[in-house]
């Protein structure tokens, strides 16, 4: 039951224009059928009532104000199974009247339950194994948590009354959060009801463990396709940057495991944009960092400390033995040379070389320094 008037539901924004609006109540009631295929079928029945507790059902008026509110209520029932409705797959909402059904509510706030006989019903068949709050285990068993979308939204609100019904599915066991909240005023075979008459009796999550059939885990699907284009760190902080490569906006999940903890940040991307991510106190010599949409791991990197990274050694030059020969033949024919230089030099200073005279047969005189003239030529008698 989610007793809310219709000017807080729709009104308040346009009460100028709505003057002549109905008010009332609305006594709200689930109903989760877990099924064998791994689905279940979603049911929220509500009826509305006037102040004094009179049964508004079928008032032309109040149906009418109650139809522009199904957005909302059909919103609210998705968040029970994911923090993302856009992610979670399930069939069309339907919308009917069942004169059959019953609608129990604490009309005056006494802890006493009454009845009302008919009800509007809000359903939809969720696949449980897109959603966010399942955890698989082994072939058909699995986790799932029903959470009280409403108190998640607002603590001041919750649901007072919700079963839940097995068919085809085997329960293998339940809890609820927080363990001091009330637990089922009836458990049976196939059966669970939960009657909260204040939000410290509420649980936050219902907790189910299931065995069925049918039940292949999915996960949810990638909201956007994201990368990761940096990951270094800046002396205990790590720094991630992630860029959004589709067309689609939407959320995606950086963790970083390292070895005295974790982080993870949820970032928003639009379309073509990036976004900085930083883990501060970043301790530890390595740390994995891993890229989420939805249920699926889209990247994995790993990035170490500049303090855990090897400081380079200096390459040993090749050939070494032949270099270190070469560089000694350099250095001798350098001091030889050096040396000769010098000789010479000394040499210049002090001594000229002679100047030769020859007389040839004819008396004339050639002069040469240095090397002797060739001799002349004879004739032969």
């Amino acid at each position: 039951m989610r007793r809310v008037t219709a000017l807080a539901l729709c009104a308040l924004a346009c009460a100028a224009l709505a003057a002549a609006q109905p008010s009332y109540w609305i006594a709200l009631n689930y109903r989760v059928t877990f099924t064998g295929d791994g689905s279940a079928l979603v049911e929220a029945l509500f009826h509305p009532f006037a102040i004094d507790g009179r049964s508004l059902f079928g008032d032309p008026d109040v149906e009418r104000n109650m139809n522009s509110s199904l957005t909302g209520l059909a919103n609210y029932t998705l968040l029970m199974f994911s923090d993302n409705p856009r992610l979670l797959k399930h069939t069309p909402f339907i919308y009917e009247k069942r004169l059959d059904e019953v609608v129990l509510c604490d009309v005056a706030n006494t802890g006493v339950l009454s009845e009302f006989k008919g009800a509007y019903v809000l359903s939809a068949r969720v696949y449980l194994n897109t959603s966010s709050y399942v955890k698989p285990f082994n072939g058909s068993v699995f986790e799932v948590k029903v959470r009280d979308s409403f108190t998640s939204l607002d603590v001041r609100s919750w649901i007072d009354v919700i079963e839940f019904r097995l068919e085809g599915a085997k329960l293998l066991g339940y809890r609820w959060e927080p363990p001091f909240a009330r637990g089922p005023v009836e458990a049976k075979e196939g059966y669970l009801l939960w009657v909260n008459f204040n939000e410290p009796q509420a649980p936050d999550f219902y907790v189910f463990v299931l065995e069925a059939p049918g039940f292949t885990y999915v996960g949810e699907p990638p909201e956007v396709n994201a990368t990761l284009t940096a990951v270094e760190f800046d002396g205990a902080r790590l720094k991630v940057v992630v860029a959004n490569t589709g067309s689609a906006s939407g959320y995606v999940y950086v963790r970083a495991v390292y070895g005295s903890g974790e982080q993870a940040r949820k970032v928003y991307l639009h379309p073509s944009g990036s976004r900085e991510v930083v883990f501060p106190d970043v301790q530890g010599a390595s740390v994995e960092v891993e890229l989420y949409s939805g249920s699926a791991l889209l990247e994995k990197r790993v990035a170490e400390s500049s303090a855990a990274r090897p400081k380079p050694q200096p390459r040993p030059l090749p050939h070494l033995p032949l270099f270190a020969a070469l560089l000694a033949a350099a250095v001798l024919g350098a001091v030889y040379f050096a040396k000769r230089r010098r000789r010479s030099a000394a040499k210049g200073a002090s001594w000229q070389e002679p100047t030769l005279q020859f007389k040839n047969y004819n008396g004339k005189v050639f002069k040469k320094r240095g090397a002797p003239l060739p001799w002349p030529r004879l004739r032969s008698a």
